[in-house]
């Protein structure tokens, strides 16, 4: 009920046209819904209707109306690949709700996030992350703390029964 609302408000502040409060009720929806693909494409369309290319490639790109000059200005906006997945603000992988066009357009950009690194895309409960190291060498500075601690609790130890001895 409430995202029906704020939509209402959106299309009065448009109506008037009052663009910048549109484009604030419209960025607080995204926030709170950022997998609705349908406001993600009104987002892109105000933009467009303003002339920023850049912000309706990026809420744009996983429609399949998004120009290729969007698409190109986004990418300009934000050069390396993790930046532009990350920008995206998607809580879920959304392969399976994308056309064929921007389904594509999706995979390409994980893939060259996973080839760009530094590690491959992980979905996790936040959106898309770096994949865990699963390497051993990941694991030695853990190691060897657990071991320095280990030395200066022996070390405390040892001093402590010295001072008893000496104070006994």
């Amino acid at each position: 009920m409430a995202k029906e609302r704020v939509l209402a408000k959106v299309e009065a502040d448009l109506r008037r046209g009052h663009v910048h409060p549109a484009m604030q009720r419209l960025a607080s929806l995204t926030a709170a819904y950022p997998d609705d693909g349908d406001l993600r494409a009104r987002r892109a369309a105000l933009y467009r209707q303003v002339g920023n290319l850049a912000e309706a490639g990026r809420w744009g790109f996983l429609s399949e109306d998004v120009t290729a000059e969007e698409v190109a200005a986004f990418e300009r906006s934000y050069p390396r690949v993790w930046s532009r997945l990350l920008v995206l603000k998607l809580h879920a992988d959304p392969t399976d709700r994308l056309g064929p066009t921007a389904g594509a357009r999706f995979a390409r950009l994980v893939e060259q996030a996973n080839e760009e690194g530094p590690a491959p895309v992980d979905w996790t409960e936040v959106g898309p992350r770096p994949q865990a190291p699963g390497s051993w060498r990941d694991e030695v500075p853990c190691l060897l703390a657990a071991v320095l601690g280990l030395l200066g609790l022996a070390l405390a130890g040892v001093g402590l029964v010295t001072v008893l001895r000496w104070a006994l």
